[in-house]
């Protein structure tokens, strides 16, 4: 979309085609350097079909409306390619090679090389974080967030457990450099979604 047209009360904006995905994307953000766009196949709305890919946009492409615009469809949580992982959201690493993506289904975490992605490698998927609770519930991450010296993401989790107005979300802390899941904070709210890292 153009901002700027945005911004001066025009109502149709879109600048290009629309880009198909798997499935109806929820999470999208930009790489560091605006070159591409990240979004997830989290679920469609009218079938409600879940997806396991995230798209990787080509900005420049998409916006002259050229094919390759989607320049990339890395299968994420799972390796059955007819299973649900319903991804969530997405972040990029500060040096904009890797993709983090909560995988709400599949109850883990996933680590997207770039360049892999792009030149449509096997791999691409370059790990798999299992995410584990305090009170071995199900993991259910949503929100993810890393840290400006790209060594941890922040990932929120849990289910929706209301009318129970006790705290059931949980923030994982991942450990980039090992891909490890390395805390828990327990008690965060109910159903938490999105998260933001306050470096200092």
């Amino acid at each position: 979309m153009d901002f700027d047209a945005a911004l001066a009360g025009n109502r149709v904006v879109e600048v290009a085609p629309r880009i198909p995905v798997q499935t109806g994307p929820f999470g999208i953000r930009s790489s560091p350097n605006g070159k591409y766009v990240a979004v997830t196949a989290r679920e469609s709305n009218i079938t409600g079909f879940e997806g396991n890919t995230i798209s990787i946009i080509d900005v420049d492409l998409a916006r002259q409306g050229l094919p390759g615009a989607e320049a990339a469809r890395v299968q994420v949580g799972t390796d059955d390619p007819n299973g649900a992982a319903r991804p969530f959201t997405v972040s990029w690493t500060p040096d904009g090679q890797r993709i983090v993506v909560a995988n709400f289904r599949t109850n883990n975490v996933s680590i997207v090389d770039l360049h892999k992605a792009l030149a449509h490698a096997p791999g691409a998927e370059i790990a798999r974080i299992p995410l584990t609770r305090a009170d071995g519930l199900p993991a259910r991450p949503k929100g993810t967030f890393v840290t400006a010296d790209g060594r941890f993401a922040v990932v929120t989790g849990g289910a929706n457990t209301l009318p129970d107005p006790t705290p059931s979300g949980t923030v994982f802390i991942v450990d980039l450099q090992h891909n490890t899941q390395v805390a828990t904070v327990t008690g965060v709210g109910i159903d938490p979604y999105n998260v933001v890292v306050v470096d200092k």
